[in-house]
C-alpha cells in the first residue's frame, strides 16, 4: 500500500496547511490579529517560491548558466517583496506581486522543465494545482 504513496507529493501537499489555517483564523477562529496573518502568509509564501526556484538547482552536476540564473531569479524577486513588506506597501499589492511571481515561475519551470519531459505527472498532479491552490488561498486571504 505505502509503495504506491509518492511521499513528495504527499508532503508538499502538506505544505497548504498553514494557508488553510490563515484562512480559517481570519475568517472564522479570529485567534491572531489580521496583520500577523498577513505577514505571515507573506513570508510563508516567499519560502515557497525560493524552495521552487532552488530545487531546479542540480549541485552534484554543472547545470547549463540559464538554469542557474532561473533557480536564483526567484530569491531575487523574494528580497524584492520583503522589502516591499518592510516599506509598507499595501498587502494587497504585495500579494498581486506574489500571485504574479507564482504565475511566472509556474510559466517558466512548463517552459524551462517540463515541456520536453515525456512523464509531466509530477507537474499536472503537484506543481499546478498546488500553485492554484496557493493562488486561490492568496486571494481569498487579501479580501
Amino acid at each position: 500500500m505505502f509503495k504506491k504513496i509518492n511521499f513528495q507529493f504527499l508532503i508538499s501537499y502538506f505544505g497548504l496547511i498553514p494557508y488553510v489555517l490563515t484562512f480559517l483564523d481570519k475568517y472564522y477562529f479570529l485567534i491572531v490579529e489580521e496583520e500577523y496573518l498577513l505577514s505571515f502568509i507573506t513570508y510563508y509564501s516567499l519560502i515557497i517560491i525560493v524552495f521552487i526556484g532552488s530545487i531546479n538547482w542540480n549541485l552534484k552536476n554543472n547545470p547549463p548558466t540559464h538554469i542557474v540564473i532561473y533557480g536564483f531569479l526567484p530569491s531575487l524577486f523574494a528580497v524584492m517583496i520583503i522589502i516591499l513588506s518592510l516599506l509598507n506597501i499595501k498587502i494587497l499589492i504585495i500579494f498581486i506581486l506574489i500571485t504574479l511571481l507564482l504565475l511566472t515561475q509556474l510559466f517558466f519551470d512548463y517552459i524551462i522543465l517540463f515541456a520536453n519531459e515525456i512523464n509531466k505527472k509530477a507537474f499536472y498532479f503537484l506543481r499546478l494545482p498546488l500553485t492554484v491552490l496557493i493562488i486561490i488561498f492568496l486571494l481569498l486571504i487579501s479580501l
